[in-house]
């Protein structure tokens, strides 16, 4: 490499420092874009998780309700049928 004069190497070092500072500026771009769709996913996922939580509260409430409201002769019925067709399973 030739060697350089002071005002070229200056002139040189100040173009370096602007393309860094443009890279730098791009990529802070970019983390920001990625942060806020990672941002988007987390808050997603707690909404998720919360609707899920919700529907077993109610899944839960209405077989509490199904169970109290269930008639003692539909009870042994559904006890016989999952007996009966447990020793079916059991016996092949």
């Amino acid at each position: 490499m030739a060697k350089m004069s002071m005002q070229e190497e200056i002139k040189f070092l100040r173009e370096e420092v602007e393309r860094l500072k443009k890279e730098d500026a791009q990529n802070v771009s970019q983390d920001i874009e990625e942060d806020a769709t990672l941002d988007a996913l987390v808050e997603g996922v707690y909404n998720l998780e919360g609707e899920l939580e919700d529907k077993v509260h109610q899944l839960v409430e209405r077989m509490k309700d199904d169970y109290e409201n269930i008639s003692p002769v539909t009870a042994v019925a559904i006890f016989a049928a999952g007996a009966l067709f447990g020793r079916i399973f059991l016996s092949k």
